[in-house]
Protein backbone atom coordinates (compact mmCIF):
# COMPACT_ATOMS: atom_id res chain seq x y z
CA UNK A 1 0.00 0.00 0.00
CA UNK A 2 1.21 3.31 -0.96
CA UNK A 3 2.34 5.35 2.81
CA UNK A 4 0.22 8.47 1.40
CA UNK A 5 -2.69 6.42 1.34
CA UNK A 6 -1.78 4.50 4.89
CA UNK A 7 -1.28 8.13 6.31
CA UNK A 8 -4.96 9.22 5.24
CA UNK A 9 -6.96 6.08 6.38
CA UNK A 10 -4.87 6.43 9.53
CA UNK A 11 -5.70 10.13 9.54
CA UNK A 12 -9.42 9.49 8.61
CA UNK A 13 -9.75 6.48 11.78
CA UNK A 14 -8.03 8.83 14.21
CA UNK A 15 -11.12 11.33 13.27
CA UNK A 16 -13.89 8.69 13.58
CA UNK A 17 -11.69 7.62 16.31
CA UNK A 18 -11.95 10.50 18.73
CA UNK A 19 -16.23 10.85 17.46
CA UNK A 20 -16.43 7.11 18.94
CA UNK A 21 -14.40 8.05 21.79
CA UNK A 22 -16.64 10.85 23.12
CA UNK A 23 -19.39 8.92 22.49
CA UNK A 24 -18.69 5.33 23.96
CA UNK A 25 -16.65 6.96 27.16
CA UNK A 26 -19.93 9.05 27.77
CA UNK A 27 -21.88 5.98 27.42
CA UNK A 28 -19.75 3.73 29.44
CA UNK A 29 -19.91 6.17 32.09
CA UNK A 30 -23.85 5.81 32.68
CA UNK A 31 -23.83 2.20 32.10
CA UNK A 32 -21.00 1.51 34.46
CA UNK A 33 -22.14 4.08 37.18
CA UNK A 34 -26.24 3.99 37.15
CA UNK A 35 -26.22 0.44 34.86
CA UNK A 36 -28.60 2.55 32.48
CA UNK A 37 -28.56 0.53 28.65
CA UNK A 38 -29.79 4.42 27.25
CA UNK A 39 -30.21 3.59 23.94
CA UNK A 40 -31.46 7.52 22.94
CA UNK A 41 -27.74 8.35 23.49
CA UNK A 42 -27.00 7.72 19.86
CA UNK A 43 -29.60 10.75 19.22
CA UNK A 44 -27.96 12.94 22.08
CA UNK A 45 -25.28 12.84 19.82
CA UNK A 46 -27.64 13.54 16.68
CA UNK A 47 -29.22 16.84 18.69
CA UNK A 48 -25.91 17.80 19.45
CA UNK A 49 -25.16 18.25 15.85
CA UNK A 50 -28.52 20.19 15.08
CA UNK A 51 -27.64 22.50 18.06
CA UNK A 52 -24.16 23.03 16.80
CA UNK A 53 -25.53 23.77 13.44
CA UNK A 54 -28.21 26.18 14.23
CA UNK A 55 -26.93 28.12 16.63
CA UNK A 56 -23.57 28.44 13.82
CA UNK A 57 -26.23 29.71 10.93
CA UNK A 58 -27.35 32.26 13.41
CA UNK A 59 -24.53 33.84 13.56
CA UNK A 60 -23.24 31.97 16.88
CA UNK A 61 -18.87 31.48 17.83
CA UNK A 62 -18.25 27.94 17.07
CA UNK A 63 -16.75 27.47 20.18
CA UNK A 64 -20.04 28.65 22.45
CA UNK A 65 -21.79 26.64 19.78
CA UNK A 66 -20.00 23.08 21.03
CA UNK A 67 -20.57 24.32 24.82
CA UNK A 68 -24.29 24.50 24.36
CA UNK A 69 -24.48 21.81 22.59
CA UNK A 70 -22.97 20.02 25.20
CA UNK A 71 -25.28 21.86 27.79
CA UNK A 72 -27.69 20.96 25.78
CA UNK A 73 -26.89 17.04 25.98
CA UNK A 74 -26.51 17.36 29.98
CA UNK A 75 -30.05 18.82 29.88
CA UNK A 76 -31.51 16.19 28.31
CA UNK A 77 -29.52 13.51 30.31
CA UNK A 78 -30.86 15.04 33.33
CA UNK A 79 -34.39 15.52 32.31
CA UNK A 80 -33.89 11.79 31.28
CA UNK A 81 -32.57 10.65 34.72
CA UNK A 82 -35.16 12.57 36.31
CA UNK A 83 -38.74 11.70 35.22
CA UNK A 84 -37.65 8.02 33.21
CA UNK A 85 -34.88 6.21 34.43
CA UNK A 86 -34.60 6.88 37.97
CA UNK A 87 -38.63 6.14 39.02
CA UNK A 88 -37.61 2.76 36.47
CA UNK A 89 -34.44 2.48 38.18
CA UNK A 90 -33.75 -1.04 38.78
CA UNK A 91 -35.91 -2.82 36.14
CA UNK A 92 -33.62 -3.45 32.76
CA UNK A 93 -36.72 -3.80 30.56
CA UNK A 94 -38.28 -0.88 30.90
CA UNK A 95 -35.15 1.33 31.43
CA UNK A 96 -34.08 0.43 27.95
CA UNK A 97 -37.75 0.01 25.95
CA UNK A 98 -37.77 3.76 27.59
CA UNK A 99 -34.72 4.99 26.15
CA UNK A 100 -35.60 3.53 22.62
CA UNK A 101 -39.03 5.21 22.90
CA UNK A 102 -37.62 8.27 23.96
CA UNK A 103 -35.04 8.54 21.32
CA UNK A 104 -37.65 8.21 18.75
CA UNK A 105 -39.34 10.95 20.44
CA UNK A 106 -36.13 13.22 19.69
CA UNK A 107 -35.80 11.81 16.10
CA UNK A 108 -39.45 12.53 15.06
CA UNK A 109 -39.12 15.90 17.11
CA UNK A 110 -36.17 16.97 14.40
CA UNK A 111 -38.21 15.77 11.55
CA UNK A 112 -41.58 17.51 12.54
CA UNK A 113 -39.04 20.81 12.96
CA UNK A 114 -36.38 20.68 10.53
CA UNK A 115 -37.06 18.20 7.61
CA UNK A 116 -35.45 14.54 6.73
CA UNK A 117 -32.88 16.66 4.42
CA UNK A 118 -29.34 16.47 5.19
CA UNK A 119 -28.47 19.64 6.83
CA UNK A 120 -24.82 21.01 5.47
CA UNK A 121 -22.96 22.91 8.44
CA UNK A 122 -19.73 25.02 6.80
CA UNK A 123 -16.65 24.32 7.82
CA UNK A 124 -14.88 27.06 10.62
CA UNK A 125 -11.29 25.82 10.08
CA UNK A 126 -10.99 25.94 6.20
CA UNK A 127 -7.66 24.94 4.35
CA UNK A 128 -5.25 22.31 4.62
CA UNK A 129 -1.81 21.41 4.70
CA UNK A 130 0.64 18.56 3.25
CA UNK A 131 3.18 16.73 4.81
CA UNK A 132 5.26 14.61 2.33
CA UNK A 133 2.02 14.49 -0.14
CA UNK A 134 -0.63 13.70 2.07
CA UNK A 135 -3.55 16.37 2.51
CA UNK A 136 -4.33 17.08 6.35
CA UNK A 137 -7.35 19.50 6.50
CA UNK A 138 -7.71 21.64 9.56
CA UNK A 139 -10.90 20.44 10.26
CA UNK A 140 -9.70 17.28 10.89
CA UNK A 141 -7.00 18.06 13.51
CA UNK A 142 -9.84 19.79 15.04
CA UNK A 143 -11.88 17.37 15.40
CA UNK A 144 -8.77 14.95 17.21
CA UNK A 145 -8.09 18.24 19.24
CA UNK A 146 -11.14 18.70 20.41
CA UNK A 147 -11.64 15.10 21.19
CA UNK A 148 -8.39 14.75 22.71
CA UNK A 149 -9.02 18.01 25.37
CA UNK A 150 -12.42 16.98 26.12
CA UNK A 151 -11.16 13.36 27.50
CA UNK A 152 -8.15 15.17 29.43
CA UNK A 153 -11.23 17.19 30.89
CA UNK A 154 -12.76 14.01 31.48
CA UNK A 155 -9.32 12.36 33.13
CA UNK A 156 -8.71 14.97 35.52
CA UNK A 157 -12.63 15.16 36.46
CA UNK A 158 -12.53 11.19 37.07
CA UNK A 159 -9.17 12.36 39.63
CA UNK A 160 -11.39 14.66 41.69
CA UNK A 161 -13.70 14.08 44.89
CA UNK A 162 -16.82 13.56 42.63
CA UNK A 163 -14.93 11.48 39.83
CA UNK A 164 -13.66 8.94 42.66
CA UNK A 165 -17.15 8.59 44.02
CA UNK A 166 -18.12 8.14 40.81
CA UNK A 167 -15.39 4.98 39.92
CA UNK A 168 -16.58 3.82 43.53
CA UNK A 169 -20.29 3.62 42.76
CA UNK A 170 -19.18 1.74 39.21
CA UNK A 171 -17.14 -1.01 41.10
CA UNK A 172 -19.09 -1.48 44.08
CA UNK A 173 -22.00 0.60 44.84
CA UNK A 174 -22.90 -0.69 48.44
CA UNK A 175 -19.31 -0.47 49.62
CA UNK A 176 -19.79 3.08 48.39
CA UNK A 177 -22.97 3.39 50.03
CA UNK A 178 -21.65 2.31 53.03
CA UNK A 179 -19.05 5.66 52.76
CA UNK A 180 -21.62 7.80 52.66
CA UNK A 181 -21.55 8.22 48.76
CA UNK A 182 -25.23 9.74 47.65
CA UNK A 183 -25.34 7.21 44.49
CA UNK A 184 -28.51 9.13 43.32
CA UNK A 185 -26.56 11.93 42.59
CA UNK A 186 -23.80 9.95 41.24
CA UNK A 187 -25.98 8.60 38.90
CA UNK A 188 -27.80 11.91 38.43
CA UNK A 189 -24.24 13.56 37.75
CA UNK A 190 -23.21 10.56 35.31
CA UNK A 191 -26.41 11.03 33.04
CA UNK A 192 -25.50 14.42 33.02
CA UNK A 193 -21.69 14.12 31.91
CA UNK A 194 -22.07 11.47 29.69
CA UNK A 195 -24.81 13.12 28.04
CA UNK A 196 -22.80 16.11 27.42
CA UNK A 197 -20.15 13.91 25.66
CA UNK A 198 -22.27 12.84 23.36
CA UNK A 199 -23.61 16.19 22.59
CA UNK A 200 -20.57 17.39 21.94
CA UNK A 201 -19.24 14.70 19.67
CA UNK A 202 -22.44 15.23 17.29
CA UNK A 203 -21.24 19.08 17.55
CA UNK A 204 -17.67 18.82 16.66
CA UNK A 205 -18.13 15.98 13.67
CA UNK A 206 -21.00 17.36 12.35
CA UNK A 207 -18.64 19.91 9.83
CA UNK A 208 -17.10 17.12 8.02
CA UNK A 209 -20.66 14.93 8.03
CA UNK A 210 -23.65 16.45 7.98
CA UNK A 211 -26.50 17.17 10.58
CA UNK A 212 -29.77 14.91 9.60
CA UNK A 213 -32.60 13.32 11.58
CA UNK A 214 -31.29 9.70 11.22
CA UNK A 215 -27.58 9.98 12.21
CA UNK A 216 -27.77 8.52 15.86
CA UNK A 217 -28.86 5.33 15.14
CA UNK A 218 -25.94 3.74 13.61
CA UNK A 219 -23.35 5.24 15.93
CA UNK A 220 -26.04 3.28 18.73
CA UNK A 221 -23.84 -0.27 17.33
CA UNK A 222 -20.36 1.65 17.83
CA UNK A 223 -21.00 2.84 21.60
CA UNK A 224 -22.52 -0.59 22.39
CA UNK A 225 -19.82 -2.92 20.45
CA UNK A 226 -17.44 -0.90 22.49
CA UNK A 227 -18.68 -1.58 25.92
CA UNK A 228 -19.16 -4.75 25.52
CA UNK A 229 -15.89 -5.51 24.20
CA UNK A 230 -13.97 -2.97 26.65
CA UNK A 231 -15.73 -4.50 29.63
CA UNK A 232 -18.55 -3.35 32.09
CA UNK A 233 -17.93 0.72 32.94
CA UNK A 234 -14.05 0.86 32.02
CA UNK A 235 -13.86 4.37 30.50
CA UNK A 236 -10.03 3.12 29.55
CA UNK A 237 -11.08 0.12 27.84
CA UNK A 238 -13.69 2.55 25.89
CA UNK A 239 -10.83 4.74 24.76
CA UNK A 240 -8.83 2.77 23.67
CA UNK A 241 -11.23 -0.24 22.11
CA UNK A 242 -13.01 3.51 20.58
CA UNK A 243 -9.54 4.27 18.82
CA UNK A 244 -9.39 1.01 17.26
CA UNK A 245 -13.06 0.73 15.80
CA UNK A 246 -12.48 4.14 14.23
CA UNK A 247 -9.33 2.32 12.52
CA UNK A 248 -11.13 -0.80 11.36
CA UNK A 249 -13.89 1.99 10.29
CA UNK A 250 -11.57 3.74 7.73
CA UNK A 251 -9.42 0.71 6.77
CA UNK A 252 -12.88 -1.62 6.30
CA UNK A 253 -14.68 0.85 3.95
CA UNK A 254 -11.44 1.37 1.76
CA UNK A 255 -11.14 -2.42 1.25
CA UNK A 256 -14.63 -3.69 1.70
CA UNK A 257 -16.59 -0.42 0.87
CA UNK A 258 -20.04 -0.72 2.96
CA UNK A 259 -19.14 -4.02 4.25
CA UNK A 260 -16.68 -1.98 6.83
CA UNK A 261 -19.78 -2.26 9.28
CA UNK A 262 -19.91 -5.98 8.90
CA UNK A 263 -16.05 -5.97 9.59
CA UNK A 264 -16.69 -4.17 12.69
CA UNK A 265 -18.87 -6.21 13.90
CA UNK A 266 -16.89 -9.67 13.36
CA UNK A 267 -14.15 -8.23 15.10
CA UNK A 268 -16.09 -7.44 17.80
CA UNK A 269 -17.23 -11.31 17.55
CA UNK A 270 -13.22 -12.73 17.62
CA UNK A 271 -12.76 -10.62 20.90
CA UNK A 272 -16.11 -11.42 22.52
CA UNK A 273 -14.82 -14.93 21.95
CA UNK A 274 -11.02 -14.41 23.06
CA UNK A 275 -12.32 -11.66 26.52
CA UNK A 276 -16.23 -12.85 27.46
CA UNK A 277 -16.53 -10.38 29.92
CA UNK A 278 -14.53 -7.99 27.93
CA UNK A 279 -10.51 -6.87 28.00
CA UNK A 280 -10.86 -4.90 31.12
CA UNK A 281 -14.12 -6.48 32.10
CA UNK A 282 -12.78 -8.04 35.22
CA UNK A 283 -11.27 -4.93 36.57
CA UNK A 284 -14.82 -3.09 36.81
CA UNK A 285 -17.23 -5.38 36.84
CA UNK A 286 -19.85 -4.41 39.94
CA UNK A 287 -19.54 -7.03 42.59
CA UNK A 288 -23.66 -6.82 43.49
Amino acid sequence: MDIRILAQLVLNGLVMGGVYVLVSTGFALVYGTARVLNFAHGHFYMLGAFIYGGLTTLGAHWSLSIVLAGLGGALLGVISWRFIFSPLYGDMFLTCTSSIGMGLIIVHGIIVTVGERDVIVASIFKGAFRISGVTVPYEKIAVIGFSLAVMLGLYYFLRTRTGKALEAITIDEDAALLQGINSGRMFLMAMAVGSAMAGIAGAVIVPLLTAQAHMGGPIIIVFLSVVVVAGHGSIKGAVIVALLFGLVKSFGYHFFGTLDSVIMLLVVAILMYVKPWGIWGVEFRRTT
